[in-house]
């Protein structure tokens, strides 16, 4: 069973790649060594950014063009595919496991980030199983949606991806607000006929929050709903980091607390 007895949350913002990636594994070092308590983050990037999964290729994208055009590329502490952090919010939850499993999570975590949706007018649901066909590697990360993921009208909303340590577990994702996420296609290391056809399956197979609603939304809101969402869905005091606990990282991407 997935419980803690503190979930807190951190204070909205935007982050370089490196920054997020290291509080993110930073997060799940201090549940590691304290399985009382949890965190929640919801946060940007800033520059925009390319992601690759803990074992995706390197050469899955193409690092010239990205940096050419203002793109930063950084490898996640989780699994899964190539994702561009370029108008959208990306939420991180770590808990200690209580022997749970990382299905549990997952679920519970969808459960809750529906719900937040929901409250804003995006009427998603849960996906129930794995869409064949799309198991191949060197895809974006919106191509397929798998079980427990969130999707509208069978297009998938979130992408979202974990990481089992010993005793704690890391879930993080991305909730695209605009169509931005559609532009990783321009990245990848593929030929143009092959990015054509990328670019019109994510356009058939994943949808943004703006999209759905048919109107822009602000990141500080949407991440307001999930904070709210989260309380309701899962029951821990949850307690808002102040502001002036900060994070600081040193030039080797390692990030200690600073009160």
């Amino acid at each position: 069973m997935i419980s803690v007895e503190e979930l807190k949350v951190l204070p909205f913002g935007s982050h370089p790649a490196s920054y997020n990636m290291a509080l993110d594994s930073r997060l799940l070092d201090i549940c590691e060594r304290d399985p009382r308590s949890g965190f929640l983050r919801l946060y940007q990037w800033a520059p925009p950014a390319l992601s690759l999964g803990f074992f995706e290729p390197a050469d899955t994208v193409d690092r010239d063009r990205a940096a050419a055009r203002g793109i930063d590329v950084v490898r996640r502490p989780t699994g899964g595919r190539v994702v561009l952090h370029q108008g959208d919010l990306t939420y991180c939850v770590v808990t200690a496991r209580r022997g749970a499993s990382g299905t549990e999570l997952y679920a519970r975590v969808s459960e809750c980030i529906a719900a937040g949706l929901k409250s804003l007018g995006a009427v998603v649901e849960i996906a129930r199983g794995v869409r064949p066909g799309l198991a191949a590697t060197a895809r974006p990360c919106f191509l397929s949606a798998s079980r427990h993921e969130i999707v509208y009208r069978g297009r998938k909303v979130v992408g979202s991806a974990q990481r089992l340590g010993r005793s704690a577990l890391l879930q993080h994702g991305s909730i695209p607000l605009d169509a931005g996420y559609l532009e990783v296609v321009d990245y990848m290391k593929c030929s143009e006929e092959e990015r054509a056809g990328m670019k019109r399956g994510l356009i058939a197979a994943g949808v943004c929050v703006g999209e759905i609603l048919g109107a822009r939304i602000e990141p500080a809101a949407v991440a307001e709903a999930l904070v709210e969402a989260f309380r309701a869905g899962f029951g821990p005091r949850l307690t808002r980091v102040s502001p002036d606990y900060r994070f600081a990282l040193d030039r080797g991407g390692s990030v200690g607390l600073t009160p």
